[in-house]
């Protein structure tokens, strides 16, 4: 694997997994427990339940990313396997943004653009070695 691929999956990794962690701050950034109904205690598990399971995949599975790409360079396979996963993650976002976007109020339209932009970012940082990868055949 060449220095330019490693060091921009890297950095893939190192984004995808701030942005694990980041998502296991929003609920109380954003104040959840505020909008929602005591009425429905299931469904208020569930958003919170939800939103952290996935912090975790995410998480999780850049960890992993980075712990082959530091300790295991040379397992090519399991470094694309990964790589892939989370370069679909990534797809997903800029889709799902796309298709429904969040609903934000007039002035502050810029943050939707701003977040399709960094899936877009991101997405395109762990393409590039992929394709690289796939290439060399490695």
């Amino acid at each position: 694997m060449t220095n330019k691929n490693l060091l921009l999956l890297k950095f893939g990794t190192f984004q995808t997994i701030l942005m694990g962690l980041y998502h296991f701050y929003i609920p109380y950034q954003y104040n959840w427990g505020n909008y929602l109904e005591q009425q429905s205690p299931t469904i208020n598990w569930s958003l919170y339940s939800l939103n952290n399971y996935f912090s975790f995949n995410l998480l999780v599975v850049s960890l992993f990313l980075g712990y082959f790409l530091s300790k295991q360079k040379e397992n090519i396979s399991v470094i694309k396997t990964l790589s892939s996963i989370i370069l679909l993650f990534w797809i997903f976002s800029v889709l799902y943004q796309i298709i429904d976007p969040m609903p934000l109020p007039a002035n502050l339209q810029w943050i939707g653009y701003l977040l399709i932009g960094v899936a877009v970012f991101n997405g395109m940082i762990f393409l590039i070695p992929i394709v690289n990868l796939r290439k060399n055949k490695n």
